[in-house]
């Protein structure tokens, strides 16, 4: 039995970035495997930098906190003790490149050699995910040779906004991932010391050969032609650089810093404000290709590169499939050669639901990619020979769910990780974005991801085979792994619409299902004031949207039609996890591991069913709107009643999840959404609803 949490106790866990005795001592060595043991001496090589020597003492604390065995950390090897020896080698065969790496381990003991620092601190990282495989400092004899498939794998903290603490930055490191992205949106607030010292981090984070990257939200009031424009931007990025000499790079978004184009297919800041109550026929800058982009980049980079010349400037194409293909090219023509660009993987990517047309609006597992928008600028960035990282949403997690740890499909993953892979040998493609502001949290999707991401690696369910054993249990394989592929089959069916995964996908039960309008706050949970975004990132009140259009098509069908295909996707995804919650729930005795799992269906499952019951009142709704008769209304308003009912008694049921599990009903960026407090608080509009506004539609259904 799970015991209750309070809310932000998963942090606990990701502080502790070695799990404690993971040994099996009833376990014995094949004659093919090399036994670490007690006395252990791990050589440093001459001159290791802190990569080399922070990637040493770790591997030391690993082998005392998960294997019980004392170890220590030297610069010459020590008589009569066991050695795993340590050194540079830009010769190691098939491995030589970024974080390259060859074991090689025989009767003598462990030789590492590491193509460059990294590659050392990957080869000792690998070592303990072969004994947490193992469950003993069991190695097999012979070499092995691996590198990464990219040199650059972004992340945001999985622990909160801006918190990067030592062990965040180990666990990022044993993942693979290399860069870090820091958010800003006042740049003389947040470098203030008392706020956060951006210095700090980037110190510390250089310990684990981890690069920083500045993800800027900040306005950018000076086009570049505009008089004194490079003076403004020095001060804004060059004095950053500056202060803060080893911050890696910038990440820049149209939409994130609000340029002020002057390309007239764009509003200009004088378009911007509302006149004469007429809607506004322009897209805001950072909703279109402007053609000003690369002068405003270049600028960027010019003011930058005089205090770190090799700053890397990356540029999101984010928000543009909507646009005539070559508007977005013509930007990426233009662009210039150091400016890194970063493509979507997923987003407008087409999906066809019978005769029902889709497209992904927000990042999402159910389509697994590249989509087209993809496809077009890759291909025309290979032909250019322009540097390119692609924003792949890739670590599990995705908008499918919004506060959930991570995504349990790990078949499904290995498809997008297939073609992400493969993306690297087609188009040059060398980083990806693994995820936005909702990071990522340990568990065995970033785990394949990174066997995945690494060259010679094993079969990828072999992999997950491995991961599942190593996590719940040789005994409970078969089940859990039916369970798995259940859920990596119920995601195909989950649609990414704009209206679901903006509503009730995005915060889980805790959604409001208002019938009516003019509740105040527009009918949201109340935002924590500390939060990012708080409640500004999801709508409360559903209403199907027409969708973008562009030059050529609509890219999705009408609202009406669209819904009802839904909802019966939707049961077929709400249906295949209710199955395999029901597999997993099979198995007896469960660990804490396996019951946080049958938890982490049943709020997928619970969110599912509220979505569902947000489509159903809304048409119920609709159709009462403009109903004929009375006796229709009443049928009508009884049904609403049944759904308004059906809900209160799924929130009622989500609440011992989140009890048990800090983790459910949190994002970095809006903080808690759905904690017990939040479901509380939808109990109550549910009651507002059963309680005062269905009784007077019913009153008026007898007028």
């Amino acid at each position: 039995m799970l015991k209750p949490e309070k809310n932000y106790d998963f942090r606990k866990e990701l502080m502790q970035v070695h799990k404690p005795n993971r040994r099996d001592l009833s376990l014995a060595p094949n004659k093919n495997e090399f036994v670490l043991t007690d006395g252990l001496c791990i050589v440093l090589p001459e001159n290791a930098n802190i990569v080399v020597t922070t990637a040493a003492k770790d591997f030391a604390d690993y082998l005392d906190v998960s294997m019980n065995i004392a170890a220590v950390v030297s610069k010459k090897a020590l008589d009569d003790w066991q050695c795993i020896k340590l050194c540079i080698n830009e010769d190691i065969e098939e491995a030589s490149g970024y974080m390259g790496y060859r074991i090689t381990v025989s009767t003598d003991g462990i030789l590492i050699e590491g193509w460059h620092d990294k590659g050392i601190a990957q080869a000792l990282y690998a070592l303990e995910d072969m004994m947490n495989l193992r469950k003993a400092p069991f190695i097999p004899f012979g070499k092995i040779k691996r590198k990464a498939v990219f040199e650059r794998r972004f992340t945001h903290s999985p622990m909160g906004y801006l918190l990067y603490t030592e062990e965040v930055l180990s666990l990022i490191a044993h993942y693979g991932m290399d860069c870090i992205l820091v958010w800003a949106r006042d740049l003389e607030r947040d470098y203030k010391e008392e706020h956060y010292d951006l210095r700090l981090i980037c110190e510390r984070a250089e310990k684990y050969g981890i690069d920083v990257y500045l993800e800027s939200y900040i306005p950018h009031e000076k086009h570049p032609d505009d008089a004194g424009a490079e003076a403004y931007y020095d001060k804004l990025y060059g004095t950053l650089f500056s202060k803060c000499p080893k911050l890696k790079g910038l990440s820049l978004s149209g939409e994130a810093q609000r340029f002020y184009s002057h390309d007239p297919h764009a509003q200009s800041p004088a378009e911007r404000a509302v006149k004469d109550n007429l809607p506004k026929t322009k897209p805001n800058p950072g909703w279109w290709p402007c053609n000003d982009y690369p002068a405003w980049a270049a600028l960027i980079k010019k003011c930058a590169s005089k205090y770190r010349p090799d700053v890397d400037i990356t540029f999101s194409t984010y928000n543009w499939g909507y646009v005539d293909a070559r508007h977005r090219l013509e930007l990426l023509r233009n662009m210039p050669k150091d400016i890194t660009i970063k493509p979507a993987w997923d987003i407008f990517g087409h999906l066809d639901f019978g005769d029902v047309k889709a497209h992904v609006a927000d990042y999402s597992l159910s389509y697994i990619g590249p989509s087209e928008y993809f496809t077009s600028e890759a291909e025309l960035l290979k032909e250019k020979g322009h540097r390119f990282y692609g924003n792949c949403q890739c670590s599990g997690r995705t908008w499918d769910f919004g506060v959930i740890p991570y995504e349990p499909m790990p078949y499904q993953w290995i498809k997008r990780y297939e073609k992400i892979v493969e993306a690297h040998y087609k188009w040059g493609m060398c980083g990806v974005i693994e995820n936005i502001h909702y990071g990522f949290h340990p568990s065995l999707i970033p785990d394949l991801e990174k066997q995945m991401f690494f060259t010679n690696g094993k079969d990828p369910k072999a992999i997950v085979r491995d991961l599942l054993i190593r996590d719940y249990g040789e005994e409970n394989l078969e089940t859990v792994d039916k369970a798995m592929r259940l859920w990596s089959k119920a995601i195909t069916h989950y649609v990414p619409a704009n209206e679901d995964q903006y509503g009730a996908f995005r915060v889980g039960p805790s959604y409001p299902l208002w019938t009516h309008s003019g509740a105040p706050y527009d009918g949201k949970y109340p935002a924590h004031k500390y939060a990012i975004f708080g409640n500004r990132i999801f709508t409360a009140k559903y209403n199907p949207s027409y969708g973008r259009p562009s030059n050529k098509n609509e890219f999705v069908s009408l609202p009406g039609i669209r819904i009802h295909h839904r909802l019966k996707a939707y049961a077929l995804l709400r249906d295949m996890l209710y199955e395999g919650i029901k597999t997993l729930e099979t198995i007896e005795n469960p660990s804490d591991a396996l019951q946080k799992l049958i938890n982490l269906g049943w709020f997928m499952y619970r969110t599912t069913l509220t979505v569902m019951n947000s489509i159903n009142l809304f048409i119920l709704k609709s159709k009462l709107d403009i109903v004929e008769t009375n006796d229709e209304a009443k049928k009508l308003i009884d049904g609403m009643e049944e759904i308004l009912q059906n809900e209160k008694t799924n929130v009622e049921s989500t609440i011992p999840l989140v009890q048990v599990d800090s983790r459910l009903g949190w994002e970095p960026s809006m903080e808690y959404t759905t904690d017990e407090a939040a479901l509380q608080w939808k109990l109550k509009q549910l009651d507002i609803e059963l309680n005062y506004r269905i009784p007077h539609y019913k009153r008026k259904s007898e007028l």
